[in-house]
Parts: C-alpha cells; sequence; structure tokens
C-alpha cells in the first residue's frame, strides 16, 4: 500500500490491515470510505503504539543488523552513543547506531513490561513512539565506568507521542547504563526515569497535573514530581541532582533481575487492596 510501507513488523496484523485498506475502495461514499481510512490509520497507530510499549510481546526473533565495530574502547564507544544523542536524537528518533550493540542487546526501562531483547525489535519500537519534529532528547552529562565496562549518560526527553490525539511528554529526566560484552559491544541497555511508571503513562490520555489527579494517585503512593526544568538549569545543578539516582542499575550485574520495576509493582499492589 503506497505510503504504509513502514508496518508493525507482525506479519497476520500487517497483511490484514494492508486487506483491509484495500478494500476501502468498494466503499462507494466518499463519506464513508474518508473515514474508514481515518480509522484504519487509528488502528495503526495504535497497534504501532502498543508494541512499543508492550516489548514482552516477543513476536519476532532476534534478526541481523549489519556489520559491527567490535573492539572499540570504552571512550571510542562513548563517542559513538554521544553522537547518537546529540546529531541523532536516537530516543526520540530510533536512528542509533546498530554497529556498536549486539544483535541480542537487552533493553529495558521502568516500563511495566518485560524488557526487550534484540536491537532490531527495540528500534521498531522507539521509531514509531514520538512525532520527531516536535520531541526531542538532550544529553545532560556522559562518564566512562572503566570498572564495569560500561558508560552512564544522563538525559532530558520531551515531545509528542504518535497516537491518534498527540499526546505532549511531560519533560523528565532519565540515566541510562550501557554495559559492554567481551566483543566491546553493547550487551545491555538499562534505564531509569526521574517521573514514575505510572505518572508517564497516565500523562498520555489524562492531565497528572489536576489536583483531583494528584490526590488519586497519592491514595496509591504515587507522587507527581514536577517536570524536569529546561536543559541550561539541568547543566548548573549538581550532579546528583541533574537525573535519577542510578545505583539501582549500577547494583544489578548482567544477569540481574527486575529491580527497576519495582516501584511499579509495589503502586499496583496498593490499589489492589483499595478495590
Amino acid at each position: 500500500v503506497t505510503g504504509y510501507g513502514d508496518m508493525t513488523g507482525v506479519a497476520r496484523f500487517d497483511e490484514a490491515w494492508v486487506e483491509a485498506y484495500r478494500r476501502k475502495d468498494a466503499i462507494r461514499c466518499p463519506f464513508f470510505r474518508r473515514r474508514t481510512v481515518d480509522a484504519l490509520e487509528m488502528v495503526l497507530g495504535l497497534a504501532r503504539f502498543v508494541l512499543s510499549r508492550h516489548k514482552s510481546l516477543d513476536v519476532t526473533p532476534v534478526r541481523p543488523t549489519g556489520s559491527k565495530s567490535g573492539g572499540m574502547t570504552l571512550a571510542q564507544v562513548s563517542d559513538v552513543v554521544r553522537a547518537d544523542f546529540e546529531e541523532r536524537r536516537y530516543y526520540v528518533t530510533g536512528r542509533l547506531s546498530k554497529r556498536i550493540y549486539a544483535d541480542d542487546c537487552m533493553f529495558d526501562s521502568p516500563d511495566p513490561d518485560m524488557p526487550v531483547k534484540g536491537l532490531r525489535k527495540y528500534v521498531d519500537a522507539i521509531s514509531h513512539l514520538f512525532e520527531t519534529k516536535k520531541s526531542k532528547v538532550e544529553l545532560i552529562g556522559m562518564e566512562v565506568l572503566p570498572h564495569r565496562n560500561a558508560i552512564l549518560a544522563r538525559w532530558r526527553l520531551e515531545g509528542t507521542l504518535r497516537l491518534p490525539w498527540r499526546p505532549a511528554v511531560r519533560p523528565y529526566t532519565g540515566v541510562t547504563l550501557y554495559e559492554l560484552n567481551e566483543y566491546g559491544l553493547v550487551q545491555r541497555h538499562t534505564e531509569l526515569w526521574s517521573t514514575h511508571v505510572i505518572v508517564a503513562f497516565l500523562s498520555a490520555v489524562l492531565s497528572v497535573e489536576e489536583p483531583l489527579t494528584q490526590r488519586a494517585l497519592g491514595l496509591i503512593g504515587v507522587h507527581v514530581d514536577p517536570p524536569a526544568p529546561p536543559l541550561e538549569e539541568l547543566v548548573n545543578l549538581p550532579v546528583p541532582q541533574q537525573a535519577p539516582d542510578p545505583a539501582p542499575l549500577l547494583a544489578t550485574d548482567a544477569h540481574g533481575g527486575r529491580g527497576v520495576l519495582s516501584r511499579l509493582g509495589d503502586a499496583m499492589g496498593r490499589m489492589g487492596r483499595l478495590v
């Protein structure tokens, strides 16, 4: 279908969607034909969003992503990651340097679903998450951790999600740990956010600034932090105040568990006791 070549990557869904799109030509009324296209585009947008958030849906095997630049030093890999932030804005565009990542790299974050294993899956997911012209990620700072064979980056993000109603993402900060394997490739990419995961998801459908919303969240122990200040203010703060404390990431080894998700589990448990 012209103009829709970049679908979801789930063969059964993509085939059914394309078939439904082609059938629209059988609708004689121009008004209903246009509304059908609108509905199909909404379904496609939601499908992309669901796949990007529900990373536990292991719909495709790990696929190769091209040649790799193994054997690089930590400093060299750090320079590439820096360029991915500053030049390619990879968190909101999906345009990261695949050559420094293992194809079976594990990506994890405060997202309530299971982490995703596979560079291709991760890139496909984040490539459809943000409106790139209305979104930005800004690098606050980076440091090399030789004792962990890792790199730590602090960043700030704000933007607009690619959902039909185009919700804005409240500015927040994050910290990402890039752990390299014996070949000098990033094997684990784990992150923490300054905003609670429940607040991040709710802000896509309602205003978390409303007092009633904040009181309701307070009942389950979820605090709504203020939006992150502009980058110009963040860089002048002491490093510990610029982004979340990376200690939980540094305390988890390469085979660690789901520690970054404990806050969500605790909150959902409190919610269950209230209903």
